[in-house]
């Protein structure tokens, strides 16, 4: 005797087209969609300037940051300023002899 089960389900394997993609071609193909996207990226961070680790993130406007010195202040003498062209708290490339209104004096 049969007990009626209801409508018959497929399972995963029944009912597929015959275009189906191994595994491996899969993560093939991902992987070289994530190696082209992180070589785009990458690629829009090179600016062919270094600058230091912990570069700012303000931007210059807000900073208002000028390329020169202020009443004798400048960044290469402010505490906050990273060699070669960085500064701690302003976003891009900064000259030594910029000014901003963040600047601080180094200590004597």
């Amino acid at each position: 005797m049969k007990k009626d089960r209801g409508p018959e389900v497929k399972g995963p394997a029944q009912g597929r087209s015959s275009q189906a993609v191994s595994r491996r071609k899969f993560l093939k193909v991902t992987m070289a969609g994530v190696a082209v996207t992180g070589a785009g990226a990458l690629g829009s961070c090179m600016t062919g300037q270094p600058v230091a680790r912990g570069a700012g993130t303000t931007p210059k406007s807000m900073a208002r940051y000028q390329n020169s010195p202020n009443k004798g202040r400048r960044c290469g003498g402010c505490t906050h300023f990273l060699e070669p062209n960085a500064c701690e708290i302003v976003a891009g490339e900064i000259s030594p002899n910029g000014w901003c209104r963040f600047h601080e004096p180094r200590p004597a």
